[in-house]
């Protein structure tokens, strides 16, 4: 059994509405005071510089806002591509992964994208719950832990064999990574109870896996040859 879920970039989508109207907020606020100023002001409608000041308010107002929002629009919508593409949960036959977007990074004029990778293994695990309030969910492991990298997503790329993840970088195997016992997952694979319902579901599937069957060594029928016509050689029968 594997499973892949994407992470539920909707929330994201909605923080970046609130934050598009907190942009336009200057323009707004510019535009109602400089009406306000115009409307208390009528007696220097006439004077000179007045209608140049009202449109500077105005036009510096409009332009804030307008770059606020540009701007505010461009981070979050890479924020949302981001996690679109770098957050994901993974759950295979042996193992959990858990993979979040973290930050870019400009090095030697590269873009560079850094996340944040753990590997549950299904033979560690001693738990998966939740908290009903925020929707979080706790996995608990044994001793051995949580194995949790931090590097660029390039380096942090793999493969599934047999159940388990094999790096392209054949060194984050066994090396490059801290030890968490409690590993916390955040409300953006949909709802907490089927989400811990799935891990339960390939915790049980892992507990009931076969054994493996011991490792026998066979000869090669090359070799059964030859010690068969070493032994002739010895009785004199060749």
């Amino acid at each position: 059994m594997r499973e892949f879920f994407h992470s539920d970039t909707q929330k994201y989508i909605k923080r970046r509405k609130y934050i598009l109207w907190l942009a336009l907020l200057p323009l707004f606020q510019g535009s109602v005071i400089t009406a306000l100023i115009w409307v208390v002001n009528l007696r220097a409608f006439y004077e000179k510089g007045y209608h140049a000041a009202v449109i500077y308010a105005v036009g510096g107002a409009a332009l804030l806002g307008s770059a606020l929002f540009f701007v505010v629009s461009a981070l979050t919508e890479k924020a949302v591509k981001r996690h679109a593409r770098y957050t994901f949960f993974e759950i295979g036959t042996k193992s959990l992964i858990y993979s979040r977007y973290s930050c870019d990074y400009v090095f030697a004029g590269r873009l560079t994208v850094y996340r944040r990778l753990c590997v549950v293994p299904l033979s560690g695990l001693k738990s998966a719950g939740y908290c009903e309030k925020s929707g979080k969910v706790f996995l608990e492991a044994d001793k051995e832990g949580v194995r949790e990298y931090y590097d660029t997503s390039e380096r942090l790329k793999y493969t599934i064999s047999g159940g388990t993840p094999d790096f392209e970088s054949w060194w984050y195997n066994e090396n490059g990574f801290k030890t968490l016992q409690v590993l916390e997952v955040p409300r953006i694979f949909g709802e907490p109870v089927e989400f811990c319902e799935k891990i339960a579901e390939a915790k049980r599937a892992f507990d009931n896996l076969p054994e493996p069957a011991p490792y026998v060594h066979r000869e090669p029928e090359f070799v059964k040859r030859k010690k068969a016509m070493d032994r002739l050689k010895k009785t004199g029968l060749n």
